[in-house]
């Protein structure tokens, strides 16, 4: 699998630059006897071969010249935040206030943007909290922020018309390819926003123009040019992948490319010993594998040597990394929980306080289930007086009550006797709501919005018939033993109950008006869950002292960079796979091709305006026709092969074999495996598929309307041409084409 320009003999490079010469020795056109008449003919003729020689300059200009147009064309409108700008422009606002984040995509395209950011001044104040927000209210350069992405997505249609052209396709092939991702729909609606796509994007291309550049060289190994390029394929390689993981199938697609010219080289019919091949494995290995990982984790080097301050994505990790942060608090104050505490607890995962009032479940929820109309128990996002719990022993004691009076009475209390109290690992209890003076419980009643799971709600303190239902017992995530202490902030814990086995668990689904939007909480029917774990973030009315936060800081042990990284590429794993809700506006891979389904961006119902994520229909229509077409002939031509009948040129069935090949491998690689995942997808992820669908359908092109490949081949981007129009039906084509897009 390689691309591969069309190999010409010197015969057919000379045949070809006759063809293309003008012809000296011709005579005057009839009725043209002047000695002016023939300085006129030969200056146009002159200058005609003038514009066909330098024509693929002229064609990658235009190319450029739309590509920039289309990207920048009022790129400041709207004038607000706009679909994932929620996310990625958040994430650049966090890498300028340097707090700590955490998102499933490694960091390299979101640091590209809070590059931007701070290259104009930009100092993070604005967090981009929901679409739509007013950018010039909150002062955000935003149009300058959307300019720096607009880069990479600007640069697009020229390096497909690169790849094309260095591939050995003509001016005209490789134009239609650059006409057609310029104008692409899709593309350039993901190319004018804080987004991450087409930074990735970007990355990709240019790793395949570098190994296609890498492969030409492939007469001359081990040259100077022969390892920058291979170099260069590596180092886009590792941006790619750092981009988003999905930059994986493009290694995929190189290392499939590379195997098979490896392949090549071992044959012994080409002279190769075992050490020259060892040399070419050791080289592409050094490049294509090192060099992308060395890259990849550099980058997340970098990613947490900015991210040094406590954030939003501190809840994400073990106590151990979250002390490592600056103003964490749980390198500010780390305290041990007792039997007899007031406490808050807050869900690791989504960020919420369990909290309890008066108000109950209805009697009927929309699905026409009944509950138990049971006390409301939910999650709020914002923390408040209804979040405290009282936890003491499941087991009643006057020793403990005679404690509990010493305690509200303000006495007091030597901590060798508090210490007797403090609560440990697998400990049995019960959480008294303290508003409400009721117990939490769980019972055999399905809850609101999941019926798979059991009701969480509370039980009064003198219904001694049914407390079992609230007893639960305390698990600290990696105890080592029993003797391990429930501290505030540094331990994650699940709260399962004894007599059911369901953990305290919930969900970011909001509740409906009936519960205050809150999130709902459950009985997880699988206590062992990741998503199961809590935290307790406070103590009402313990603060620590100068001494203590002193000793705390003091005990703090240090996390090497290789524990944080592999910790973050298990928590980054775990979330992506984890990441199954369902949203309005997503899509299956098969529907994809086919653009059944966009997705809403934007909209402004004032002005009745909407932004709406699709390509171009008949685009991508044409393009799958396309790919039909390859396969059907590929078939064709192998069937007619077999029979020794020759239908078409041996340089063209090459070049569509493997350069072709190559490119519709390309298309395979970067959309089949998302037929595996099991997360939420939409149709921008089979973008970089679309764009080698285009490339598809411009080589395609080529081989219906030209004949004499060796005529019309390019050797570079840049080179000279020697024919440039076969026939006036190619120009038709070429046009209908253009105008279909």
């Amino acid at each position: 699998m390689s691309i591969d320009e069309p190999q010409l003999t010197r015969r057919q490079v000379k045949d070809a630059d006759k063809q293309a010469a003008p012809d000296a020795s011709a005579s005057n056109a009839p009725g043209d006897s002047s000695e002016d008449g023939k300085q006129s003919k030969h200056s146009k003729g002159a200058a005609s071969n003038w514009f066909v020689k330098n024509s693929s300059s002229y064609a990658f200009t235009l190319v450029a010249v739309l590509s920039f147009v289309t990207r920048y064309w009022k790129i400041w409108d709207p004038a607000q935040v706009v679909f994932d700008e929620v996310h990625f422009g958040k994430f650049a606002s966090y890498y300028l206030r340097r707090e700590y984040h955490f998102d499933i995509h490694p960091p390299l395209a979101k640091m590209v943007i809070a590059l931007g950011g701070w290259l104009v001044g930009y100092d993070g104040h604005f967090l981009f909290e929901k679409i739509g927000m007013d950018y010039m209210s909150n002062g955000v350069p935003y149009i300058l922020l959307r300019g720096w992405v607009a880069m990479f997505g600007f640069a697009l249609p020229p390096l497909v018309y690169m790849i094309m052209a260095e591939s050995g396709y003509s001016v005209a092939a490789s134009l239609l390819a650059g006409v057609l991702v310029t104008f692409d729909n899709a593309l350039v609606t993901q190319g004018r926003l804080i987004l991450l796509d087409n930074i990735m994007i970007f990355f990709m291309l240019a790793a395949v123009y570098s190994y296609v550049r890498f492969f030409k060289l492939r007469y001359r190994a081990f040259s100077t040019q022969w390892w920058t390029w291979l170099l260069s394929t590596g180092a886009m390689l590792g941006c790619a992948v750092s981009c988003k993981m999905v930059g994986l199938l493009t290694m995929m697609l190189i290392g499939s490319a590379v195997l098979y010219d490896l392949w090549r080289i071992i044959d012994i019919r080409r002279g190769t010993t075992m050490a020259q091949f060892t040399q070419h494995f050791m080289a592409r290995a050094f490049a294509l594998l090192a060099v992308p990982f060395a890259l990849y984790i550099s980058f997340f080097y970098v990613h947490l040597a900015v991210l040094t301050s406590s954030g939003p994505g501190d809840a994400y990790h073990t106590a151990k990394f979250q002390m490592q942060l600056l103003n964490n608090p749980m390198r500010q104050s780390s305290f041990d929980v007792h039997f007899g505490d007031e406490i808050q607890f807050r869900h690791r995962d989504t960020g919420v306080y369990m909290e309890s009032s008066a108000d109950r479940y209805p009697l009927r929820y929309a699905d026409q289930r009944v509950s138990s109309q049971g006390q409301q128990v939910t999650g709020a996002k914002k923390r408040s007086d209804n979040a405290y719990w009282r936890i003491k022993p499941a087991q009643a004691s006057d020793e403990f009550a005679q404690f509990m009076v010493r305690k509200q009475a303000g006495e007091a209390i030597p901590a060798e006797e508090t210490d007797r109290w403090a609560v440990h690992n697998l400990d049995f209890v019960q959480l008294e709501h303290v508003n409400t003076g009721m117990n939490l419980r769980t019972h055999d009643v399905a809850s609101p919005m999941t019926a798979t799971n059991m009701e969480i709600t509370t039980l009064a303190l003198n219904d001694t018939a049914k407390e079992a239902d609230t007893v639960w017992q305390i698990k600290i995530d990696h105890a080592k033993t029993n003797a391990t202490r429930l501290q505030t902030s540094a331990s994650f814990m699940r709260i399962v109950s004894q007599k059911h086995g369901v953990a305290v668990w919930t969900h970011s689904k909001a509740l409906p008006d009936w519960g205050h939007k809150h999130q709902e909480i459950n009985g997880n029917k699988k206590p062992e869950d990741k998503s199961t774990l809590w935290t307790v973030p406070r103590i009402r009315g313990r603060s620590a002292s100068a001494e203590e936060l002193d000793a705390m800081a003091k005990k703090i042990v240090k996390m090497g960079f290789l524990a944080k990284f592999a910790e973050l590429q298990g928590l980054m794993f775990r979330h992506n796979n984890a990441l199954t809700t369902v949203h309005p506006f997503q899509s299956t891979p098969l529907t994809w091709p086919f653009m059944v389904r966009g997705i809403s961006f934007w909209t402004d119902k004032d002005s009745r305006r909407q932004i709406y994520l699709m390509g171009n229909p008949v685009g991508w229509w044409i393009s799958d026709v396309a790919l039909l077409m390859y396969g059907g002939t590929m078939v064709m031509i192998a069937l007619l092969t077999r029979r020794n009948v020759e239908v078409v040129d041996g340089i063209v069935q090459r070049h569509m074999l493997r350069s072709t090949g190559f490119i519709v491998a390309a298309w395979v690689l970067h959309y089949a495996p998302f037929f595996l995942m099991g997360r939420s997808l939409f149709l921008h992820h089979y973008l970089p598929s679309s764009i080698f669908a285009y490339m598809t359908t411009a080589a395609l092109f080529q081989f219906a309307s030209i004949m004499d490949y060796p005529r019309f081949a390019l050797k570079h981007w840049h080179s000279n041409v020697r024919a440039l129009v076969p026939s006036g039906v190619s120009v038709v084509g070429f046009g209908i084409l253009v105008a279909a897009q």
